[in-house]
Protein backbone atom coordinates (compact mmCIF):
# COMPACT_ATOMS: atom_id res chain seq x y z
CA UNK A 1 0.00 0.00 0.00
CA UNK A 2 1.36 3.41 -0.97
CA UNK A 3 0.57 6.89 0.25
CA UNK A 4 1.92 10.31 1.11
CA UNK A 5 3.88 11.34 4.16
CA UNK A 6 6.48 13.92 5.09
CA UNK A 7 9.91 13.95 6.68
CA UNK A 8 11.05 16.83 8.87
CA UNK A 9 14.74 17.59 9.29
CA UNK A 10 16.84 20.39 10.73
CA UNK A 11 19.37 22.16 8.54
CA UNK A 12 22.17 20.37 10.39
CA UNK A 13 20.56 16.96 9.87
CA UNK A 14 20.14 17.51 6.12
CA UNK A 15 23.68 18.96 5.91
CA UNK A 16 25.09 15.81 7.55
CA UNK A 17 23.17 13.57 5.15
CA UNK A 18 24.29 15.53 2.08
CA UNK A 19 27.96 15.12 3.05
CA UNK A 20 27.63 11.41 3.89
CA UNK A 21 25.70 10.21 0.82
CA UNK A 22 25.98 11.14 -2.90
CA UNK A 23 23.21 13.52 -3.94
CA UNK A 24 21.69 11.17 -6.53
CA UNK A 25 21.41 8.38 -3.95
CA UNK A 26 20.16 10.60 -1.12
CA UNK A 27 17.51 12.16 -3.38
CA UNK A 28 15.96 8.72 -3.86
CA UNK A 29 15.45 8.39 -0.10
CA UNK A 30 13.14 11.40 -0.33
CA UNK A 31 11.74 10.37 -3.73
CA UNK A 32 13.15 13.56 -5.25
CA UNK A 33 15.29 14.28 -8.28
CA UNK A 34 18.85 15.28 -7.45
CA UNK A 35 18.06 18.75 -8.85
CA UNK A 36 15.05 18.95 -6.53
CA UNK A 37 17.22 18.16 -3.53
CA UNK A 38 19.81 20.71 -4.66
CA UNK A 39 17.12 23.41 -4.75
CA UNK A 40 16.11 22.59 -1.17
CA UNK A 41 19.76 22.83 -0.07
CA UNK A 42 20.14 26.15 -1.88
CA UNK A 43 16.97 27.59 -0.32
CA UNK A 44 18.19 26.69 3.19
CA UNK A 45 21.84 27.72 2.58
CA UNK A 46 23.16 24.18 2.94
CA UNK A 47 26.47 23.70 1.06
CA UNK A 48 26.81 20.55 -1.05
CA UNK A 49 29.98 18.58 -1.94
CA UNK A 50 31.95 20.04 -4.86
CA UNK A 51 32.79 18.27 -8.10
CA UNK A 52 35.12 15.34 -7.50
CA UNK A 53 34.27 14.94 -3.79
CA UNK A 54 32.98 11.37 -4.06
CA UNK A 55 35.85 10.36 -6.32
CA UNK A 56 38.22 11.53 -3.56
CA UNK A 57 36.22 9.46 -1.07
CA UNK A 58 36.69 6.40 -3.32
CA UNK A 59 40.44 6.92 -3.60
CA UNK A 60 40.85 7.78 0.10
CA UNK A 61 42.15 11.27 -0.63
CA UNK A 62 42.02 14.29 1.70
CA UNK A 63 38.59 15.97 1.65
CA UNK A 64 37.65 19.64 1.84
CA UNK A 65 34.34 19.89 3.69
CA UNK A 66 32.50 23.21 3.52
CA UNK A 67 31.16 24.08 7.00
CA UNK A 68 27.46 24.79 7.49
CA UNK A 69 26.85 28.56 7.59
CA UNK A 70 24.67 29.89 10.43
CA UNK A 71 24.91 26.55 12.31
CA UNK A 72 22.67 27.82 15.14
CA UNK A 73 19.81 28.62 12.78
CA UNK A 74 17.73 25.49 13.32
CA UNK A 75 15.02 25.92 10.71
CA UNK A 76 12.81 22.91 10.10
CA UNK A 77 12.85 21.48 6.59
CA UNK A 78 9.72 19.57 5.61
CA UNK A 79 10.03 17.20 2.64
CA UNK A 80 6.82 15.70 1.28
CA UNK A 81 7.18 12.15 -0.02
CA UNK A 82 4.70 10.61 -2.44
CA UNK A 83 5.32 6.85 -2.35
CA UNK A 84 3.12 6.35 -5.41
CA UNK A 85 5.85 8.04 -7.42
CA UNK A 86 8.65 5.95 -5.95
CA UNK A 87 11.47 5.03 -8.27
CA UNK A 88 11.66 1.22 -8.21
CA UNK A 89 14.59 0.93 -10.60
CA UNK A 90 17.63 -1.03 -9.48
CA UNK A 91 20.24 0.98 -7.63
CA UNK A 92 23.43 1.49 -9.63
CA UNK A 93 26.11 3.09 -7.43
CA UNK A 94 28.48 3.55 -10.39
CA UNK A 95 25.85 5.44 -12.37
CA UNK A 96 24.95 7.54 -9.33
CA UNK A 97 28.57 8.61 -8.96
CA UNK A 98 28.74 9.34 -12.70
CA UNK A 99 25.57 11.46 -12.55
CA UNK A 100 26.97 13.33 -9.57
CA UNK A 101 30.25 14.02 -11.34
CA UNK A 102 28.74 15.06 -14.70
CA UNK A 103 25.80 17.14 -13.46
CA UNK A 104 27.82 18.95 -10.80
CA UNK A 105 30.49 20.01 -13.29
CA UNK A 106 29.44 23.39 -14.65
CA UNK A 107 32.50 23.52 -16.96
CA UNK A 108 31.23 20.72 -19.22
CA UNK A 109 30.00 21.67 -22.70
CA UNK A 110 26.79 19.84 -23.56
CA UNK A 111 26.10 21.80 -26.74
CA UNK A 112 28.12 21.04 -29.88
CA UNK A 113 29.14 24.24 -31.65
CA UNK A 114 27.96 24.99 -35.17
CA UNK A 115 31.56 25.66 -36.12
CA UNK A 116 35.00 24.66 -34.88
CA UNK A 117 36.17 27.24 -32.34
CA UNK A 118 39.76 26.86 -31.13
CA UNK A 119 39.74 23.16 -32.00
CA UNK A 120 41.89 20.72 -30.10
CA UNK A 121 45.25 19.84 -31.68
CA UNK A 122 44.05 16.27 -32.29
CA UNK A 123 41.03 17.58 -34.22
CA UNK A 124 43.26 19.84 -36.33
CA UNK A 125 45.41 16.84 -37.28
CA UNK A 126 42.34 14.77 -38.19
CA UNK A 127 40.88 17.61 -40.24
CA UNK A 128 44.13 18.15 -42.17
CA UNK A 129 44.29 14.43 -42.92
CA UNK A 130 40.69 14.13 -44.10
CA UNK A 131 41.02 17.18 -46.35
CA UNK A 132 43.54 15.20 -48.43
CA UNK A 133 41.21 12.24 -48.93
CA UNK A 134 39.03 11.46 -51.91
CA UNK A 135 36.27 8.88 -52.17
CA UNK A 136 37.64 5.61 -53.49
CA UNK A 137 35.09 2.82 -53.48
CA UNK A 138 37.83 0.31 -54.25
CA UNK A 139 39.37 0.55 -50.80
CA UNK A 140 36.62 1.48 -48.34
CA UNK A 141 34.34 -1.23 -46.98
CA UNK A 142 31.42 1.24 -46.93
CA UNK A 143 30.83 2.77 -50.33
CA UNK A 144 31.24 6.54 -50.57
CA UNK A 145 33.26 7.01 -47.36
CA UNK A 146 36.71 8.33 -46.56
CA UNK A 147 38.83 7.49 -43.51
CA UNK A 148 41.69 8.84 -41.43
CA UNK A 149 45.17 7.31 -41.52
CA UNK A 150 46.70 5.26 -38.70
CA UNK A 151 47.86 7.25 -35.69
CA UNK A 152 44.82 9.55 -35.88
CA UNK A 153 41.30 9.31 -34.42
CA UNK A 154 39.55 6.53 -36.33
CA UNK A 155 36.91 8.27 -38.48
CA UNK A 156 35.09 6.66 -41.42
CA UNK A 157 32.39 8.91 -42.91
CA UNK A 158 31.13 10.34 -46.17
CA UNK A 159 32.60 13.78 -47.11
CA UNK A 160 29.32 15.53 -46.21
CA UNK A 161 29.61 14.24 -42.62
CA UNK A 162 33.28 15.14 -42.08
CA UNK A 163 32.55 18.55 -40.52
CA UNK A 164 29.89 17.08 -38.21
CA UNK A 165 32.25 14.34 -37.08
CA UNK A 166 35.03 16.85 -36.36
CA UNK A 167 32.73 19.16 -34.35
CA UNK A 168 31.48 16.22 -32.25
CA UNK A 169 35.03 14.94 -31.80
CA UNK A 170 36.23 18.38 -30.68
CA UNK A 171 33.38 18.70 -28.18
CA UNK A 172 34.04 15.29 -26.67
CA UNK A 173 37.82 15.72 -26.44
CA UNK A 174 37.37 19.03 -24.61
CA UNK A 175 34.85 17.45 -22.23
CA UNK A 176 37.12 14.44 -21.64
CA UNK A 177 39.92 16.76 -20.60
CA UNK A 178 37.59 18.75 -18.31
CA UNK A 179 36.68 15.45 -16.63
CA UNK A 180 40.35 14.72 -16.06
CA UNK A 181 40.72 11.96 -18.64
CA UNK A 182 43.94 11.67 -20.61
CA UNK A 183 43.37 11.78 -24.38
CA UNK A 184 46.04 9.90 -26.27
CA UNK A 185 46.75 9.01 -29.90
CA UNK A 186 48.56 5.84 -30.92
CA UNK A 187 48.68 3.58 -34.00
CA UNK A 188 45.25 2.15 -33.16
CA UNK A 189 43.58 5.54 -32.93
CA UNK A 190 42.32 7.62 -30.03
CA UNK A 191 42.09 6.45 -26.42
CA UNK A 192 40.59 8.07 -23.36
CA UNK A 193 42.46 7.03 -20.25
CA UNK A 194 41.61 7.28 -16.56
CA UNK A 195 44.43 5.08 -15.29
CA UNK A 196 46.94 2.60 -16.68
CA UNK A 197 44.33 -0.14 -16.35
CA UNK A 198 41.18 1.83 -17.21
CA UNK A 199 40.80 3.18 -20.73
CA UNK A 200 38.54 3.04 -23.79
CA UNK A 201 39.19 3.35 -27.50
CA UNK A 202 37.02 5.79 -29.47
CA UNK A 203 35.76 5.56 -33.06
CA UNK A 204 33.43 7.57 -35.30
CA UNK A 205 31.61 5.67 -38.03
CA UNK A 206 28.89 6.42 -40.52
CA UNK A 207 26.23 3.72 -40.43
CA UNK A 208 25.41 1.83 -43.62
CA UNK A 209 22.70 -0.20 -45.28
CA UNK A 210 23.33 -3.41 -47.21
CA UNK A 211 22.16 -3.22 -50.81
CA UNK A 212 22.15 -6.03 -53.39
CA UNK A 213 23.04 -5.08 -56.97
CA UNK A 214 23.27 -7.41 -59.98
CA UNK A 215 26.72 -7.93 -61.51
CA UNK A 216 27.73 -8.83 -65.05
CA UNK A 217 27.75 -12.53 -64.17
CA UNK A 218 24.08 -12.55 -63.21
CA UNK A 219 24.73 -12.78 -59.49
CA UNK A 220 23.92 -10.16 -56.89
CA UNK A 221 26.75 -8.28 -55.19
CA UNK A 222 26.21 -7.11 -51.62
CA UNK A 223 27.35 -3.53 -51.06
CA UNK A 224 27.36 -1.39 -47.92
CA UNK A 225 26.04 2.10 -48.66
CA UNK A 226 26.52 4.92 -46.10
CA UNK A 227 23.13 6.14 -44.84
CA UNK A 228 24.13 9.50 -43.31
CA UNK A 229 23.72 8.49 -39.65
CA UNK A 230 26.74 8.83 -37.40
CA UNK A 231 27.69 6.36 -34.69
CA UNK A 232 30.18 6.83 -31.87
CA UNK A 233 31.79 3.71 -30.43
CA UNK A 234 33.70 3.45 -27.18
CA UNK A 235 35.13 0.21 -25.94
CA UNK A 236 37.73 -1.91 -24.24
CA UNK A 237 36.29 -5.41 -23.80
CA UNK A 238 32.71 -4.50 -24.70
CA UNK A 239 31.36 -1.58 -26.73
CA UNK A 240 29.20 1.44 -25.98
CA UNK A 241 27.54 2.75 -29.13
CA UNK A 242 25.64 6.00 -29.63
CA UNK A 243 23.77 6.52 -32.90
CA UNK A 244 21.87 9.31 -34.62
CA UNK A 245 18.12 8.88 -34.31
CA UNK A 246 15.23 10.78 -35.88
CA UNK A 247 14.47 12.49 -32.56
CA UNK A 248 17.97 12.74 -31.12
CA UNK A 249 21.08 13.35 -33.26
CA UNK A 250 24.47 12.73 -31.66
CA UNK A 251 24.86 16.46 -30.99
CA UNK A 252 21.95 16.30 -28.52
CA UNK A 253 23.28 13.22 -26.69
CA UNK A 254 26.49 14.68 -25.24
CA UNK A 255 25.35 14.62 -21.60
CA UNK A 256 24.03 11.06 -22.01
CA UNK A 257 27.32 9.99 -23.65
CA UNK A 258 29.45 11.49 -20.88
CA UNK A 259 27.31 9.88 -18.16
CA UNK A 260 27.55 6.48 -19.87
CA UNK A 261 31.33 6.73 -20.28
CA UNK A 262 31.87 7.92 -16.71
CA UNK A 263 29.59 5.12 -15.48
CA UNK A 264 31.68 2.59 -17.40
CA UNK A 265 34.89 3.99 -15.87
CA UNK A 266 33.32 3.87 -12.40
CA UNK A 267 32.38 0.23 -13.04
CA UNK A 268 35.95 -0.53 -14.15
CA UNK A 269 37.23 1.07 -10.95
CA UNK A 270 34.74 -0.90 -8.85
CA UNK A 271 35.66 -4.14 -10.66
CA UNK A 272 39.35 -3.56 -9.97
CA UNK A 273 38.60 -2.71 -6.34
CA UNK A 274 36.55 -5.92 -6.03
CA UNK A 275 39.24 -7.98 -7.79
CA UNK A 276 41.85 -6.52 -5.45
CA UNK A 277 39.77 -7.51 -2.41
CA UNK A 278 39.35 -11.01 -3.86
CA UNK A 279 43.09 -11.28 -4.58
CA UNK A 280 43.93 -10.08 -1.07
CA UNK A 281 41.48 -12.60 0.40
CA UNK A 282 42.95 -15.39 -1.72
CA UNK A 283 46.46 -14.36 -0.69
CA UNK A 284 45.37 -14.30 2.98
CA UNK A 285 43.93 -17.82 2.65
CA UNK A 286 47.05 -18.98 0.78
CA UNK A 287 49.28 -17.73 3.58
CA UNK A 288 47.10 -19.45 6.19
CA UNK A 289 47.28 -22.73 4.26
CA UNK A 290 51.01 -22.26 3.73
CA UNK A 291 51.48 -21.71 7.47
CA UNK A 292 49.38 -24.80 8.26
CA UNK A 293 51.36 -26.88 5.77
CA UNK A 294 54.64 -25.62 7.23
CA UNK A 295 53.51 -26.65 10.73
CA UNK A 296 52.49 -30.07 9.38
CA UNK A 297 55.83 -30.51 7.58
CA UNK A 298 57.75 -29.46 10.68
CA UNK A 299 55.70 -31.83 12.84
CA UNK A 300 56.30 -34.68 10.41
CA UNK A 301 60.01 -33.90 10.31
CA UNK A 302 60.21 -33.84 14.12
CA UNK A 303 58.40 -37.16 14.38
CA UNK A 304 60.62 -38.82 11.76
CA UNK A 305 63.62 -37.55 13.69
CA UNK A 306 62.18 -39.04 16.89
CA UNK A 307 61.44 -42.30 15.10
CA UNK A 308 64.96 -42.51 13.68
CA UNK A 309 66.55 -41.60 17.02
CA UNK A 310 64.55 -44.34 18.76
CA UNK A 311 65.62 -46.97 16.27
CA UNK A 312 69.19 -45.72 16.34
CA UNK A 313 69.14 -45.87 20.14
CA UNK A 314 68.19 -49.51 19.97
CA UNK A 315 71.04 -50.19 17.57
CA UNK A 316 73.38 -48.09 19.70
CA UNK A 317 72.59 -50.26 22.73
CA UNK A 318 73.55 -53.34 20.73
CA UNK A 319 76.83 -51.67 19.74
CA UNK A 320 77.42 -50.54 23.32
CA UNK A 321 76.90 -54.05 24.56
CA UNK A 322 79.22 -55.43 21.94
CA UNK A 323 82.02 -52.91 22.66
CA UNK A 324 81.73 -53.60 26.39
CA UNK A 325 82.06 -57.31 25.65
CA UNK A 326 85.19 -56.70 23.53
CA UNK A 327 86.73 -54.52 26.24
CA UNK A 328 86.03 -57.13 28.90
CA UNK A 329 88.03 -59.65 26.90
CA UNK A 330 90.79 -57.32 25.76
CA UNK A 331 91.05 -54.36 28.10
CA UNK A 332 94.62 -53.61 27.10
CA UNK A 333 93.77 -52.71 23.52
CA UNK A 334 93.62 -48.97 24.28
CA UNK A 335 93.71 -47.87 20.65
CA UNK A 336 90.65 -49.94 19.80
CA UNK A 337 88.77 -48.83 22.91
CA UNK A 338 89.36 -45.12 22.12
CA UNK A 339 88.30 -45.65 18.51
CA UNK A 340 85.16 -47.60 19.47
CA UNK A 341 84.14 -45.07 22.15
CA UNK A 342 84.52 -42.24 19.65
CA UNK A 343 82.32 -44.04 17.12
CA UNK A 344 79.72 -44.80 19.78
CA UNK A 345 79.55 -41.10 20.72
CA UNK A 346 79.08 -40.28 17.02
CA UNK A 347 76.26 -42.82 16.66
CA UNK A 348 74.58 -42.18 20.04
CA UNK A 349 71.40 -40.08 19.30
CA UNK A 350 71.76 -38.44 22.71
CA UNK A 351 75.27 -37.15 21.90
CA UNK A 352 75.67 -36.95 18.09
CA UNK A 353 79.35 -36.14 18.45
CA UNK A 354 81.15 -34.76 15.41
CA UNK A 355 83.54 -37.07 13.55
CA UNK A 356 85.27 -35.64 10.49
CA UNK A 357 85.94 -39.06 9.09
CA UNK A 358 82.23 -39.94 9.26
CA UNK A 359 80.74 -36.67 7.96
CA UNK A 360 79.77 -38.29 4.64
CA UNK A 361 77.72 -40.99 6.39
CA UNK A 362 74.03 -40.74 7.30
CA UNK A 363 73.72 -41.76 10.96
CA UNK A 364 70.21 -43.20 10.47
CA UNK A 365 70.84 -45.34 7.39
CA UNK A 366 74.64 -45.69 7.64
CA UNK A 367 74.75 -45.05 3.91
CA UNK A 368 77.09 -42.59 2.32
CA UNK A 369 75.47 -39.27 1.44
CA UNK A 370 75.42 -38.37 -2.23
CA UNK A 371 77.88 -35.64 -3.06
CA UNK A 372 76.81 -32.64 -5.13
CA UNK A 373 78.06 -32.91 -8.70
CA UNK A 374 79.82 -29.90 -10.12
CA UNK A 375 79.17 -29.16 -13.77
CA UNK A 376 81.81 -27.17 -15.58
Amino acid sequence: MTGKHSVTLTRKELYDKVWKTPMTKLAKEFNLSDNGLRKICKNFEIPIPPVGHWQKVQYGKKLNVTPLPKPNEEKEIKINIDEAKSNNSNENPSRNLALEKIRNNTSLIFKVGVRLSKPDEIVIKAQSNLETKKVSNSYEQVKGTISTDRGLPSIIVTPKNVFRALRILDNLIKNFKILGYQVLLNDDGLKIIVSEADYMSFYIREKSNAVSTPNKYGWNDRELIANGKLALKFGKYDTLEFVDTEKSPIEEQIEKILIKIETKFQEMLEDRRRWKIQEEEQERKRKIEEKKQKLKDEEYSKFISLYNDAHRWKKFLILREYVDYVISNDSKNIEYIEWAEKKLDWYNPAINAEDNLMDEVDRDTLEKKQKAKWIW
